[in-house]
């Protein structure tokens, strides 16, 4: 078939590309489609080159954790990385089903292991799988580390050749994670304050990792509760197990239907959370982690600073400023606020996707933990979530944000590349205060931001605005837009 020279050139582009993206870690690790990229042939080379990698560190007894979702064929996929690094005399521990990253994570510190990997692709479609990749603290690798595997992938990548003969199969164990991190959750939370606020509560697991965690976890405290999609269940379309407005419908409708003071959420590998008020309503992290952070600094006198992605909502900064509380910004990525976390004077890491940590033993995102912690402001005030915010914004502004996204393509990469020489930039209605190129460029205004990066998840680049009229929030999302469209 004839292609113009115009479209000829796109097809080479966009096929570079897709080239480029074999085994590339983003802001979160691998991911692919299954079938495509992401084929137990890619999933051995990894395996061997992030083997290469661990022996370089480390000469032998090297022990790591090999864990996974629900999604179709995680386990599989866990099962053969695990082969492989037997072969290379490395131990690795699979837990007897998938687990979430929280335990996981846990376990790494308790069983002091040299670190794990994670089959998941967190919120993307069905289709898609990935790899996340943990070091010996317990959280997740930096790019510093990340590009030291790639490096071992390229060295490999051509010449790999797999015999299927398991030889060292004897350094591939079970491993036992879920009783630690129970313990872990009720040295922090005050689950009696719950139980008697007699809070009527209902989980949605999304099919996902945190059935029998999270939901186990308020029973055993005698906390009657209502589960839904506490099964593991790989093929669905219509819920994808990410914490958002769309996903938790069901949720949503069964909260108020059961006259519910509270709907909590997890995505498929546990590590965001997802809160439903009593009135069906979806509340994101830019809304409920203000609050729910002056309750820690005011009723838990937790101390220390706090930490926050670029992309995450200023009223934090807020309430840090009110309180006299040093705030630490970094790009998008959890590995970014937990590396922050552990080296800060710091007691919380927040990230506008609905993610948070404490600044425990797990420095990593906790999805299970946060919607405990919420539960357990709500009962401590003996009110409903309206009256927690209200009574919030009347010391604080309320913010309304948005996020956009635009796909990226020659064009697109072309003039978000010029953003970063552009001497000049017009607002209008805007006072621009300041110019930051944490991640991306971030241009602050009087009472409002814009954020235009490129994501490390998805062919997209993002745009993230807020500011106190909700207009303006809407124009400055225009705005973004039109500077890369």
């Amino acid at each position: 078939m004839f292609l113009p020279a115009k479209n000829l050139a796109k097809k080479r582009y966009l096929w570079y590309l897709l080239f480029m993206s074999i085994i590339k870690f983003g802001t979160d690790g691998w991911r692919a489609r299954m079938g495509h990229d992401f084929s137990f042939k890619n999933v051995r080379i990894f395996a061997q080159a992030y083997a290469n990698f661990l022996q370089k560190k480390k000469s032998r007894d090297i022990k790591i954790i090999v864990n996974y979702d629900t999604r179709f064929l995680s386990r599989r996929f866990a099962e053969e990385a695990s082969k492989i690094l037997s072969l290379n005399g490395i131990h690795a521990y699979i837990p007897n089903r998938d687990v979430p990253l929280a335990p996981m994570a846990l376990a790494i510190l308790q069983d002091k292991l040299d670190g794990g990997i994670m089959f998941t692709a967190s919120f993307n479609k069905p289709i898609y799988n990935g790899i996340k990749v943990f070091t010996h603290r317990g959280v997740s690798a930096l790019p510093s580390m990340t590009q030291q595997i790639e490096a071992e992938i390229e060295k490999i990548q051509d010449t790999f050749h797999f015999n299927p003969q398991y030889a060292a199969n004897e350094l591939i164990s079970d491993i036992e994670v879920k009783e630690g991190y129970m313990k872990y959750l009720e040295h922090i939370i005050d689950f009696a304050s719950i139980r008697d606020s007699g809070m009527q509560i209902i989980v949605d697991n999304l099919y996902g990792t945190s059935r029998e965690y999270l939901d186990y976890v308020l029973m055993e405290n005698g906390i009657d509760i209502v589960n839904i999609h506490n099964f593991p269940y790989s093929s669905t379309e219509t819920i994808i197990s990410e914490c958002t407005e769309t996903s938790l419908r069901d949720l949503s409708r069964l909260v108020v239907e059961r006259g519910a003071h509270i709907g909590l959420a997890t995505d498929i590998d546990g590590d965001r959370f997802g809160i439903i008020d009593s009135k069906g309503r979806f509340l994101s992290s830019n809304v409920i982690m203000p609050p729910l952070i002056e309750y820690l600094i005011r009723a838990r006198k937790m101390t220390g600073g706090i930490v926050k992605s670029a992309s995450t909502t200023n009223n934090i900064r807020r309430v840090a400023e009110y309180y006299l509380r040093e705030v630490y910004t970094t790009p998008v990525g959890f590995k970014y606020l937990a590396n922050m976390l552990a080296t800060k004077d710091a007691f919380i890491a927040v990230e506008s996707s609905n993610g948070a940590s404490l600044n425990r033993k797990i420095t990593i995102k906790d999805g299970i933990l946060f919607n405990l912690l919420v539960t357990e402001m709500l009962a401590y005030y003996k009110l409903d979530m309206d009256y927690i915010l209200d009574n919030f914004y009347t010391r604080f502004p309320r913010m309304y944000d948005i996020e956009s996204a635009v796909k990226k393509n020659e064009r697109t990469i072309m003039k978000f590349n010029e953003l970063a020489t552009r001497k000049n930039f017009d607002f209008p209605g805007f006072h621009l205060k300041k110019i930051e190129y944490i991640d991306g460029i971030k241009f602050i205004f009087t009472d409002a931001w814009l954020l235009v990066r490129h994501s490390g998840t998805s062919d997209l680049i993002r745009i993230y605005a807020e500011s106190t009229v909700a207009k303006n929030t809407k124009q400055l999302i225009k705005a973004g837009r039109a500077l890369i469209e």
